[in-house]
């Protein structure tokens, strides 16, 4: 018995020293100077492997130079360029453009001419990321490159400067023979904003192979372009290619414009979800009556994703008169569908949402009940105020108690100094405030001051938990190094 209960003891004793080292790890972990002496090493370590026989290690190496180094390695860098392997070449030119800059591209303009694409391609791309105005010449010589790969990586390349240096350039790129340099001409021209650079857009998206269609549709999208509705709509409703048709309707979605309502509820029936769920968002987007009726059957649709996107759009949209559509979606078996009603609830603040949101703050899944609460703060009456406090007592997610008190406390603190807060306002004692304002304070400042003290309070709890856990890493002991060990690493 006695010898049982000594193991038992040796057992808890380790259980407990485990526990402790696992404490002590994290805490050295999460240390700045435990993040800097580990990047020092792999530094030293990676530097090491540059010299390696195996081209394997020296590529790594040199890529991992630059996602851990900083300018301190560029000497490194610079000495791998004239790498014998060809990939070491193109990964030092990598981890060049994190670290270096114009004075170092005297170094890499030997591999311009590299016999290899793929370095040669890098090259011109270093040249645009750390180039200046007065290396753009040397740029634009490789726009009629042979090699594919180089004329696609010039047209980023010209990205990196101004429109007038470049778009001439840019518009030959969406000519070029090769379909992979139209499509990168096409995203860079998104960057810059004029009636030329639309137009060349429009062309390539009412004439090009369906690759390059998709990529213009993507662009007009992102610009928000309303000239292209139309030429939008007329190959949204010809094409048969399914990249180019979800392209088309997103773009159709991003530019938010009434005269492609007709088209996009026909894309809600197209056999490609992804299609079906970006035409349902766009819908939401429009916010009709007939997007409304055509979003309503895609609650009870088998394809989860689409579903959702279903109840996202309508909870965007949703009236006072639809709580029917609201209740269907608070009553259904996926947690993601009752969030959006609850997200629905609380933008429609109607005479039901509190008691309706009532019911969703006792969800089983967390993430209706956060939405539930916020549904709640959004209201901020007292009979939500009075939810809250009850909800509070019950709920078991330590996350969603400490937000529910946080928004309890700016009610309190609304309520009893007619003081309207922002939702993301810092929560302060309602008394403190009172008596600022009792002493002839202005309500607005003094309600910044108490936050700003207690932002500064918060700080130096943090400061002084960082400089607790430095102290306690600086006064444990070195461990000493092992002569054995050092022994066997040297045989």
């Amino acid at each position: 018995m006695a010898s049982q209960k000594t193991k038992i003891i040796w057992i808890t004793m380790a259980v407990l020293a485990l526990a402790a080292a696992a404490i002590i790890a994290s805490i050295q972990f999460r240390s700045p100077r435990s993040w800097e002496n580990k990047r020092k090493m792999m530094i030293s370590k990676y530097s090491r492997m540059l010299v390696a026989k195996d081209p394997v290690q020296r590529r790594e190496a040199v890529l991992s130079l630059g996602g851990v180094g900083d300018k301190s390695v560029i000497p490194q860098l610079l000495k791998a360029l004239s790498d014998e392997d060809a990939r070491v070449r193109e990964n030092a030119l990598i981890s060049m453009r994190a670290w270096g800059d114009a004075a170092q591209l005297e170094k890499v303009e030997p591999l311009l001419a590299d016999k290899d694409e793929r370095v040669r391609a890098s090259a011109v791309y270093t040249f645009g990321k750390l180039g200046t105005k007065d290396h753009l010449p040397k740029i634009k010589t490789f726009v009629g490159d042979p090699s594919v790969l180089v004329r696609e990586q010039t047209m980023l390349a010209l990205g990196n400067f101004k429109q007038e240096a470049v778009l001439t350039d840019l518009f030959k790129g969406t000519k070029d023979e090769d379909v992979l340099v139209r499509r990168r001409a096409i995203w860079v021209l998104t960057k810059y904003d004029s009636p030329e650079v639309i137009d060349a857009i429009i062309v390539a998206l009412k004439k090009d192979v369906p690759m390059v269609q998709g990529d213009a549709a993507m662009a007009l999208g992102r610009m928000k372009v309303k000239k292209a509705v139309p030429d939008l709509i007329a190959v949204l409703e010809k094409s048969k290619d399914v990249f180019v048709r979800r392209t088309t309707v997103m773009a159709l979605g991003s530019i938010n414009d009434l005269r492609a309502e007709t088209v996009l509820i026909k894309a809600m029936g197209d056999k490609e979800s992804t299609t079906q769920r970006e035409a349902a968002l766009a819908l939401g987007r429009l916010g009709t009556e007939n997007a409304r009726k055509a979003l309503v059957p895609l609650l009870k649709v088998k394809d989860k994703v689409v579903r959702l996107a279903g109840a996202h759009a309508l909870a965007e949209m949703v009236t006072a008169k639809d709580m029917k559509i609201v209740d269907q979606m608070a009553g259904d078996e996926d947690e993601s569908i009752r969030e959006e009603a609850a997200n629905a609830l609380g933008r429609l603040k109607t005479s039901t949402s509190v008691a309706k949101l009532g019911k969703l703050i006792y969800d089983p899944a967390e993430r209706v009940r956060w939405a539930a609460v916020a549904g709640l703060d959004a209201i901020g009456n007292e009979k939500a105020e009075a939810v809250l406090k009850k909800a509070m007592d019950e709920e078991k997610s330590q996350w969603i108690k400490r937000h529910i008190e946080n928004i309890l406390k700016r009610m309190e603190t609304q309520r009893k100094t007619g003081i309207k807060m922002m939702r993301n306002d810092m929560p302060v004692p309602p008394e403190d405030l009172l008596r600022k304002i009792q002493q002839g304070e202005d309500p607005g400042k003094a309600l910044k001051a108490l936050q700003a003290e207690r932002e500064k309070a918060e700080k130096a709890m943090k400061d002084a938990k960082k400089a607790a856990e430095k102290k306690q890493i600086k006064s444990k002991p070195a461990k000493k190094k092992s002569k054995k060990k050092n022994n066997i690493r040297k045989n």
